[in-house]
């Protein structure tokens, strides 16, 4: 009798199970077994699992294929690989036009991090990079992703009112920034874009300049999400 594997072990064992359908549409239970060398036994037991949740289903033949969940899950990678393409396009876009900083922020536990971002080819500005974490209650990008994410900000109907936020010497007195959400067609927010560079840089001229080239990447790729 083989032995019940548990925790990371099953999952491993399952992966590889699932694995065996890269090179083959379909397959029955004894060619899985033969595939990953796991007695039927436990490929039964692991097989039971995976129709369950629909990741594989069993064709009328009595083999197994993989299932909607599966394809769900490929549809949804595909689908944030392409925002993210677009995202970044979009970053080094406004870097380009505003000669800062352009980066997208999500809300990450109680913080928020930087998930991309371009930076401009000069000197001084505002070194950020992907995987940067800053506090959700300072900082442009923080107030955007607290008001829209509904969390305890000052001027949070403000915010929510006029679709931006504005931070200067907010977070570091020597960085300034300017922040639009990222909403899809489906009200579901998905994070802030952001302008930020050296606080000289930031005046009020600039940084009506800033929101328009914000909101111009904002409303093209709300229009594609």
């Amino acid at each position: 009798m083989s032995k019940q594997p548990t925790g990371v072990e099953a999952v491993d064992k399952a992966l590889k199970v699932i694995d065996c359908f890269k090179e083959h549409k379909e397959l029955t239970l004894t060619e899985i077994s033969k595939l990953t060398k796991f007695y039927k036994s436990t490929v039964f037991r692991i097989i039971g699992s995976l129709t369950n949740s629909s990741y594989l289903i069993k064709d009328i033949d009595g083999k197994y294929c993989l299932g909607p969940s599966f394809h769900k899950l490929k549809i949804d990678y595909g689908r944030s690989s392409f925002l993210k393409e677009n995202i970044q396009k979009e970053l080094e876009i406004i870097s380009n036009q505003s000669n800062e900083t352009a980066a997208f922020f999500i809300k990450q536990k109680e913080n928020r991090i930087c998930m991309l971002t371009k930076l401009p080819d000069k000197i001084i500005k505002h070194n950020l990079e992907v995987g940067d974490t800053r506090p959700l209650d300072k900082g442009s990008s923080g107030k955007i992703i607290s008001a829209f994410m509904n969390l305890k900000i000052k001027n949070k109907e403000d915010i929510l009112n006029k679709h931006y936020a504005i931070s200067i010497g907010d977070r570091d007195q020597e960085i300034g920034s300017v922040s639009v959400p990222l909403i899809t067609s489906k009200d579901k927010f998905l994070g802030s874009i952001t302008v930020s560079g050296h606080i000289s840089n930031f005046n009020k001229k600039n940084c009506l300049r800033f929101l328009s080239i914000l909101n111009k990447s904002r409303n093209k790729l709300e229009q594609t999400i």
